[in-house]
Parts: C-alpha cells; sequence; structure tokens
C-alpha cells in the first residue's frame, strides 16, 4: 500500500466519522505548510506530520489553540489507527452510542505492549508493532489497539451504528 492510499483510507475514515459527529465542513488536505495532511472542521482541526522517524499529531481547538506532539507513532499504520479510533470515539458519543474506551481502560495495558512512563500521565507504549507515545487515558486504551488489524479496529467502532 502507497502512503498515498493511505492518506485516502484515513480521509474516508475522517468524512465519515466527523459527518457522523455532525462536525461543520470536514475536509482534507495535503497543501499545508506544516504537515503532510490536515484533516479539518470548523470545531477542530488534526495535522498529521512525520518528523524525526515519527508520525506527529498535532491539533488544533475550537478557539484555534495548536497543541503540538499530542501523539507520536513510530509508524503511519499505528497513526492511522488511532487517528481512526478517536474520530470514532468523539462521534460514538456525539450520536449517543454506546462508549468503548472504558472497557479497554479498566483492563489495564495490554499484555504484551511495554508501557514506558515518560512524563506525568504520559507513556511511550512498544510492541511488536511499533512505537507509540501519547497521554493517559488514550495510552491504556492505545495499548489494546495497537497490535490489532486496521479492520478489527474498524469493526470495533462500526458495532452498533446505523450509519
Amino acid at each position: 500500500m502507497t502512503e498515498e492510499d493511505s492518506y485516502a483510507r484515513l480521509t474516508q475514515n475522517w468524512l465519515y466519522w466527523s459527518t457522523l459527529g455532525q462536525l461543520a465542513h470536514p475536509s482534507v488536505s495535503t497543501s499545508c505548510d506544516d504537515c503532510a495532511v490536515v484533516f479539518s472542521s470548523d470545531e477542530s482541526s488534526v495535522h498529521l506530520r512525520h518528523h524525526d522517524g515519527w508520525w506527529v499529531i498535532d491539533t488544533v481547538n475550537d478557539r484555534r489553540q495548536r497543541q503540538n506532539d499530542t501523539a507520536r507513532f513510530s509508524s503511519y499504520e499505528l497513526a492511522e489507527k488511532y487517528l481512526v479510533w478517536m474520530w470514532a470515539s468523539t462521534a460514538r458519543s456525539a450520536v449517543r452510542a454506546p462508549v468503548l474506551g472504558p472497557t479497554f481502560y479498566a483492563m489495564g495495558f495490554a499484555p504484551g505492549v511495554q508501557a514506558i512512563p515518560v512524563s506525568e500521565g504520559v507513556y511511550e507504549l512498544r510492541s511488536p508493532r511499533g512505537r507509540a507515545v501519547t497521554t493517559e487515558p488514550y495510552a491504556t486504551i492505545f495499548s489494546h489497539l495497537m497490535d490489532k488489524p486496521e479492520h478489527d479496529i474498524q469493526r470495533i467502532v462500526r458495532a452498533g451504528i446505523n450509519g
């Protein structure tokens, strides 16, 4: 799979979940000056960039405040899984579908995934699939997803959604 194919799949996910979550004017651009691809709406945006061997996520909230390095991944595949989970979780909440994160969080870190504290509330996750650096509670939840195939994550997040 080429990187362009991956952006296409992630673009489809963004447009699906942002529309389901009732975000206004979702769009995608690869013409951003400081990232590889930006997923935006009137309410927020996510910038995905490749820097020093990591795929890095920067976010911009509804007040246009940017937070850099909200999460980092050793591969595009892991960044894609993380973004799909985050977007799906937000959209599921908006349509009052069952919330999925607490089930994974209650299990603690996944067996086979090493969780190394980086700073207060921030963990580096290491698994056979690669590495991720993110904050709690997302680190605990993502530790259960990072070794799953993308289609399994799609099945999990689409369960109970009529759309």
